[in-house]
């Protein structure tokens, strides 16, 4: 994101020091340290860096573009009629989702559909989701529901096609099988690939109910029995079209979303020294230079 850069001397209003202008919404220094120590005092407090290096200034900059962020997605939900207030502060960031990517389809996402509703229900905020609009555009539209409502309207008539629902099934089609799995006393359920070596070759080999062995391996040797065997499965493209047509279209709206915050920042945003974006080279903690 970019955005102007308020001159030192025009950084301070009358309710105290500004950290960014947006459009008419002046964002105080004082809001900034408000929400960092709700931050500070979360779940993650212990993950976060101490507040004097530069990594922990960094968060702070960080923070500040979440929260200009969030404050374009309420003026642009204000003016196109999706909430009857002011919505106030959001809370505390949401801690990240605890499961491995890729999301499951059935998982929540931060932009999902609702008739008519002005606000949409809150989101987990993701690693796959920050990958996909960048950290910024996922952590807002986890935390606002003013972002989520104007990223609900952002997503109208971005339907995939058939063609390209049909597609990502075909080549994701290790998201809908399953593979074969035998039932071995004593391991339990085993696939292959989790164990190796002669024991995955007998195991495999083996019919339902016969035994094996001794078979040498780590810790054997080993005597199994196979008790059961379920053979691979993979859903039906008709069974799973509607919820990879959902995760499409919700991704659509992400980026959507993350275009039209990227545009309006550039144009409505001005930051303060010290509270620039983490990856401006200009400013003395940057990390990320050419």
């Amino acid at each position: 994101m970019t955005g102007g850069v308020l001159p030192p001397e025009d950084a301070v209003a009358g309710d105290g020091a500004i950290a960014a202008v947006v459009g008419e919404r002046v964002v105080t220094v004082a809001e900034v340290d408000r929400r960092l120590r709700l931050m500070r005092g979360g779940p993650l407090a212990a993950r976060l860096p101490h507040p004097d290096s530069a990594e922990g200034r960094n968060l702070r900059r960080w923070l500040v573009q979440v929260m200009v962020a969030e404050a374009l997605a309420e003026q642009e939900a204000a003016r196109l009629g999706l909430a009857s207030e002011h919505p106030g502060p959001p809370g505390p960031l949401p801690a990240p989702e605890p499961r491995p990517v890729p999301e499951l389809l059935s998982a929540p996402g931060p932009c999902p559909q609702s008739e008519g509703a002005a606000v949409v229900p809150g989101a987990v905020l993701t690693l796959a989701g920050a990958l996909r609009t960048g950290g910024v555009a996922a952590a807002v539209l986890a935390a606002s529901p003013a972002a989520r409502a104007v990223c609900q309207v952002l997503a109208a008539g971005r339907e995939p096609a058939e063609d390209e629902v049909r597609d990502y099934y075909r080549r994701n089609l290790d998201r809908f099988t399953t593979p074969e799995t035998r039932w071995v006393r004593p391991f339990g359920p085993v696939r292959r690939g989790e164990i190796t070596g002669p024991i995955e070759d007998a195991v495999f080999a083996a019919r339902q109910g016969e035994t094996v062995g001794p078979v040498e391996g780590p810790g054997g040797p080993w005597t199994l029995v196979v008790e059961r065997i379920e053979a691979a499965r993979r859903e039906p493209y008709a069974a799973v079209r509607e919820r990879i047509r959902a995760e499409l279209a919700k991704e659509n709206g992400e980026r959507a979303f993350a275009r039209w915050l990227d545009a309006r920042h550039a144009g409505s945003v001005v930051l303060a020294p010290g509270h620039e974006h983490p990856a401006d080279p200009a400013q003395p903690d940057a990390d990320h230079r050419h």
